[in-house]
């Protein structure tokens, strides 16, 4: 499979948190094959208030269509996923239990559990939205194997933490990510995709800034996304983020491996790039969704990223949203 990297420029203004420099858009070569280009943007796909930008998910009972009653005992997971391609249970590879998170020395501050750890394991992983997340796989640049979190924004489309597409430490983009959404543990219900197509922004790629650590990995087709659908997105004001009651999870390394964990907690801080909240996470969260439910739809407004309780995460602005938005086309 060929290899296509694309690092877009950042363009958003200074955090004040960090010390973040101006990018000018240019085209540039950002080594290892990837190109550096001008981001496009594009207009919302609805709009809930004035300033905000927000793209609805795709949030289907089941492929196909349809739905299945609620009935005491019934194996909701072997009716959705019996017949599809792929779809196995395997035992776990002792390496793989073995995977640290990525990246961790690049961290400015390691994910935590902040206070009572009172973390959930998901154990319907079949269903929506736990579906719509998936354990990462990375085969690095320098040939080391590690761990992240990601979560489908399209048929294609999976974002995540920059750091787990493009390592400063390991010698840039990955090689190879394997995709496998809703695992849990053995079972793979929706079986998998490896890729080695992802994207990033020149603030986390050339800049290593963590206010810019998220990135995007392009599956090879459609077939995985259509499986199990996706998330939607949002630019929300700083009015409408202090204090919103918001959603994690993730694929937790200090857990048996491929279970998927879920926290939850309040916004707490938000800066012009990063979100701030007690929400517990651990290594391996790397990537994992953030996101307000309301109104029956799952909007994310963060990338988790970093630890140091409060917890943190990329904050999608408007200029995140509608790269996400080009990645996801």
């Amino acid at each position: 499979m060929g290899k296509d990297h694309e690092s877009v420029s950042s363009e958003d203004e200074l955090d004040d948190e960090q010390d973040l420099e101006d990018e000018e858009d240019v085209e540039e070569d950002d080594g290892a094959g990837s190109l550096s280009v001008s981001s496009e943007v594009l207009a919302p796909t609805t709009s809930a208030l004035a300033g905000e930008l927000v793209e609805n998910g795709h949030q289907m009972a089941t492929h196909g269509g349809g739905t299945v009653e609620a009935v005491d005992g019934f194996d909701f997971s072997y009716a959705m996923t019996e017949g599809f391609d792929g779809a196995e249970t395997t035992a776990i590879d002792p390496e793989l239990a073995r995977l640290p998170q990525c990246c961790a020395e690049e961290f400015d501050i390691p994910e935590s559990v902040c206070g009572r750890d009172d973390r959930a394991r998901i154990r319907s992983t079949t269903r929506i939205p736990w579906r719509w997340n998936a354990q990462l796989i990375i085969t690095m640049r320098d040939g080391r194997k590690s761990r992240c979190t990601g979560w489908f924004i399209g048929p294609h489309t999976v974002m995540t933490a920059g750091h787990c597409v493009y390592s400063h430490s390991a010698g840039g983009w990955a090689r190879q990510i394997e995709v496998i959404p809703g695992m849990d543990a053995s079972l793979r219900p929706f079986g998998s995709q490896k890729s080695s197509s992802f994207r990033s922004v020149q603030g986390w790629t050339v800049n290593q800034k963590s206010g810019y650590d998220y990135g995007a990995i392009v599956l090879p087709n459609n077939t995985m996304g259509n499986r199990v659908g996706w998330f939607g997105f949002a630019a929300l004001t700083d009015a409408s983020l202090k204090n919103l009651l918001v959603n994690n999870a993730g694929y937790a390394g200090d857990k048996p491996f491929g279970t998927l964990w879920y926290n939850a907690g309040r916004i707490t801080k938000v800066t012009s790039r990063r979100l701030f909240y007690m929400i517990d996470t651990y290594g391996g969260h790397s990537g994992s969704p953030v996101w307000r439910y309301k109104d029956g739809h799952r909007h994310a407004v963060g990338v988790h990223a970093y630890g140091g309780c409060p917890n943190k995460s990329t904050r999608i602005t408007k200029k995140v949203f509608n790269n996400m938005k080009t990645w996801k086309a």
